[in-house]
């Protein structure tokens, strides 16, 4: 199928592009435009790949299963899915397997002729060979980093090929909460 689809680790694109906008790669210090970043995001991709996009998967964490309204914001845009795994003592746990699940599910069905993964764990590297062993390419959004990457050198080098992300594409949605400061117009809290 010639199609295309956009698969968002959130903890990964909201951390990295916090530190890289604003210096800044904790949640609730940061007002995050998710709506328009997502709008962007899609577009970047549909430009890219010249291919329709089937849908944009954002995966996050919930506690308890609880909605943020960051989560909200996602539900709310169209051709997306939000996929939540499970927050533990401050930190992800099931949100790899679900990126995995769903990449290989879409390569196995051909669905897509490519993927791009917005993410940055080794843990997903099988997912990727996988994937491609089906003929899907898997092109890897990465934050530029700032610093220190703290992208997986082994994903980095399965992919087939790396678009960056860089400060200029990624500030119009990030801003730093100051002590008494209002959030940005359309900007999204969250208590995570």
């Amino acid at each position: 199928m010639d199609r295309t689809v956009l698969l968002v680790d959130a903890g990964n694109l909201l951390a990295a592009g916090g530190n890289l906008t604003v210096a800044n790669n904790r949640r609730h210090d940061l007002d995050i435009r998710v709506g328009p970043l997502l709008s962007a995001l899609t577009a970047l991709v549909a430009e890219h790949a010249r291919l329709p996009l089937l849908r944009t998967y954002w995966y996050d964490a919930s506690r308890e299963g609880r909605l943020t309204a960051e989560h909200e914001a996602v539900r709310g845009h169209p051709y997306t899915k939000l996929r939540l795994g499970r927050l533990v003592g401050g930190a992800q746990k099931g949100v790899d397997a679900l990126i995995y699940r769903d990449l290989t599910t879409l390569a196995r069905q051909r669905s897509i002729a490519s993927a791009y993964l917005l993410a940055g764990d080794e843990d997903l590297r099988e997912g990727v060979a996988e994937a491609q062993s089906l003929g899907v390419q898997v092109i890897l959004l990465a934050v530029e980093p700032a610093g220190n990457s703290k992208i997986s050198d082994a994903l980095l080098w399965e992919v087939d090929d790396v678009l960056d992300l860089d400060r200029a594409f990624l500030a119009p949605f990030f801003t730093a909460r100051g002590v008494g400061a209002e959030p940005a117009a359309g900007a999204v809290t969250d208590s995570t």
